[in-house]
């Protein structure tokens, strides 16, 4: 029998190119403890969830709503999270869906803090239709990896994959970064009107 004989450079050379193939680690808890994540979420809910009775854009961050928004907090996790270049985050938040069935849907996003972790900007990029968890961590995961490599979301929307990917943006909604929420075109064309 013939003995092969691998020079221990080769070696070494190969376990650096299967390392360097592995996948970036998304783990929010790698740039946020689990209380920072806490507290991420309880900010962004107020543009991520839906006004609390008797809110109007103007007055949902009144203390008056604050259990509404604590109740919305719990429904959430952070699943990934991407420092960007920029000192913005790229972040991927899952919560409990509206469903008769057990479902989860997936915001992701883009948001700046300053030293305090107080957020400074936030926008949603996309939203997923409602899932079960195992089809919405892979689908999710995909988006993300697209979402933080700047590649277009767009053939994932409704229209092209009906309801497995994106159920926001779609050829009515956008998100406006302005006004930090999603609207309408139709609604804000006839508004300009």
């Amino acid at each position: 029998m013939k003995k092969i004989c691998i020079p221990c450079g080769l070696i070494l050379l190969l376990i650096l190119a299967v390392q360097g193939c592995k996948k970036e680690d998304y783990n929010p808890d790698h740039f946020f403890t689990r209380e920072q994540q806490t507290s991420l979420i309880k900010q962004s809910v107020y543009y991520s969830t839906k006004l609390p009775p008797g809110a109007t854009h103007e007055t949902k961050f009144n203390s008056e709503f604050d259990s509404y928004y604590d109740i919305a907090t719990s429904e959430y996790d952070m699943r990934a999270c991407h420092r960007d270049r920029d000192s913005a985050y790229f972040f991927l938040m899952t919560r409990k869906a509206r469903s008769i069935w057990p479902a989860r849907e997936a915001i992701g996003g883009k948001f700046s803090i300053d030293h305090k972790q107080k957020l400074l900007t936030y926008e949603e990029i996309f939203r997923t239709w409602k899932m079960t968890e195992d089809t919405l961590n892979a689908r999710a995961f995909e988006l993300f990896e697209l979402m933080i490599e700047g590649k277009d979301l767009t053939p994932f929307q409704a229209k092209y994959k009906g309801d497995r990917y994106i159920e926001f943006p779609d050829d009515n909604f956008y998100f406006d970064k302005a006004t930090t929420r999603w609207r309408n075109k139709a609604l804000d064309s006839l508004n300009h009107n």
